[in-house]
């Protein structure tokens, strides 16, 4: 991602949010985000038109052409268990997905959707 691309959302971010002081879960989530921001922006990418730009920290965040408001997902398990995104992503085969990913540790969780995601179609 561009420097002036991240600079520019964590400007946003600030204006939007307040500082919030860094717990054991915070980090874990922030690591969670961060390591797999490629495959949330993909899905992101695929459930929404117009996503200009998307970053991870605590929360993950993304753009839309014509919004100047940032939208915030609060979590990648909120990212991978909304029904409207899980639906544009797995089609009809949603709920069986959703399942399988849900009775997984996160850790897990994250490699069998990654897994999945990249499966799709084959």
């Amino acid at each position: 991602m561009e420097k002036t691309k991240q600079a520019e959302m964590m400007k946003l971010f600030a204006e939007y949010r307040s500082e919030v002081p860094a717990t054991a879960w915070l980090e874990l989530e922030l690591k969670r985000n961060t390591k797999n921001i490629d495959l949330f922006e993909m899905i992101i990418r695929e459930a929404y038109d117009g996503v200009t730009l998307v970053v991870a920290g605590h929360h993950i965040m993304f753009t839309q052409a014509g919004r100047s408001v940032p939208y915030e997902v609060a979590s990648a398990d909120t990212l991978i268990f909304d029904h409207e995104i899980a639906k544009k992503v797995w089609k009809e085969h949603y709920k069986v997905i959703l399942a399988r990913l849900a009775v997984e540790p996160p850790a897990d969780r994250d490699v069998l959707l990654r897994k999945l995601y990249s499966e799709r179609g084959q």
